[in-house]
C-alpha cells in the first residue's frame, strides 16, 4: 500500500502534462523576447497539450488523463506533434537559437513517441521528463548540478512500473530515445 502512494506520488509529480509544458516554457521565459510575447507564448505552450486533452476526454475518446489504454494515444499524441510540428516551423521564424533548438526537441520526441504509440506503448512520463531534464542541462550549461536530476529517472521509471502503467522496456525507450534525439539536437554528437 505505502509502495503504491510513494509511487503514486512521483508519477503526479512527473506526468507527462507538467513536463511537456515545463520544458518550452522555461525556453521562453529565458530567451530575449519582449515581456507580452513571453506571456503569449507561454499561454501558447500551456494550451497546446492541454486542449487537444479536454477536447478528446469531452468526446470521450480517451479514459483517463495518463492514457493508460495504449489504442487511446493515437489521436491525442498525433494533434499535439501536429501542432508542436506548427509552432516549431514557426519559433523557427523567430531567429532564436534556443527556442528553435527546444522547440525542434519537443517536436521531435513527440513525434517519435507517437509513431510508436501506434505498435507498443512507450512511456510519455519517461519521454517527457528526460527531455525537461536534458533541456535544463542545455539551457543552463554553467550548472552542473542538474545533471543530478537524471537521478530522479529510475524513481519515475519504478513508479511507472509499480503502478502496472509501464514495462521496463517501455519506460527504457522512453527515456533512450528521448535522450538520444535531446543529445543530437542540443549538442550534435
Amino acid at each position: 500500500m505505502l509502495k503504491k502512494k510513494i509511487a503514486r506520488i512521483i508519477s503526479e509529480i512527473s506526468n507527462g502534462f507538467m513536463t511537456m509544458i515545463l520544458t518550452p516554457v522555461i525556453a521562453v521565459n529565458i530567451s530575449p523576447l519582449e515581456v507580452n510575447r513571453k506571456i503569449i507564448y507561454t499561454v501558447i505552450y500551456i494550451l497546446l497539450p492541454l486542449l487537444p486533452y479536454f477536447v478528446l476526454k469531452k468526446m470521450g475518446k480517451i479514459s483517463d488523463y495518463e492514457f493508460t489504454k495504449r489504442e487511446e494515444r493515437p489521436p491525442y499524441f498525433v494533434t499535439v506533434s501536429i501542432l508542436l510540428g506548427i509552432s516549431y516551423i514557426y519559433v523557427k521564424t523567430l531567429g532564436i537559437d534556443i527556442l528553435t533548438d527546444v522547440s525542434l526537441n519537443i517536436f521531435l520526441a513527440s513525434s517519435v513517441l507517437t509513431i510508436i504509440t501506434f505498435f507498443w506503448k512507450i512511456s510519455g512520463h519517461m519521454t517527457y521528463s528526460t527531455l525537461l531534464f536534458a533541456t535544463l542541462i542545455y539551457l543552463f550549461p554553467t550548472n552542473p548540478t542538474l545533471y543530478l536530476l537524471f537521478l530522479f529517472t529510475p524513481f519515475i521509471g519504478w513508479s511507472r512500473i509499480a503502478l502496472e502503467k509501464h514495462t521496463l522496456s517501455q519506460v527504457t525507450l522512453g527515456t533512450l530515445i528521448t535522450l538520444i534525439i535531446s543529445i543530437l539536437i542540443y549538442w550534435g554528437f
